[in-house]
């Protein structure tokens, strides 16, 4: 894999942290697109977020397990609703606001 340095040690011990969430979990820093990666084999399972490596990244890797999709998928869905709605009640607004109401 291109351009990528595993990382075994770090001073927040993330990369063995990573694998008690799952022993398949290998931490790289790209060094093409200067980012953390996290890997299952050749597989890239998630990039970091966040330019350092500290609690963050724990608290992303169990937030994005699969084992959370239906919960994921569900505040998805709440966050687009609420976007929806809030875009409709600024469309009325401005509507309104046109006939001089």
């Amino acid at each position: 894999m291109h351009g990528l340095i595993p990382i075994e040690k770090d001073v927040f011990s993330i990369a063995d942290r990573l694998k008690e969430i799952d022993e398949r979990y290998v931490l790289f820093r790209n060094v093409i697109s200067h980012r953390f990666e996290v890997y299952v084999g050749e597989a890239l399972q998630f990039v970091v977020p966040f330019p350092r490596l500290d609690a963050r990244t724990i608290e992303f890797a169990q937030k994005t397990r699969i084992e959370r999709l239906d919960a994921i998928v569900k505040e998805i869905d709440r966050l687009n609703d609420l976007a929806d709605r809030r875009k409709e009640k600024q469309i009325i607004e401005n509507a309104l606001q046109q006939m001089g109401y």
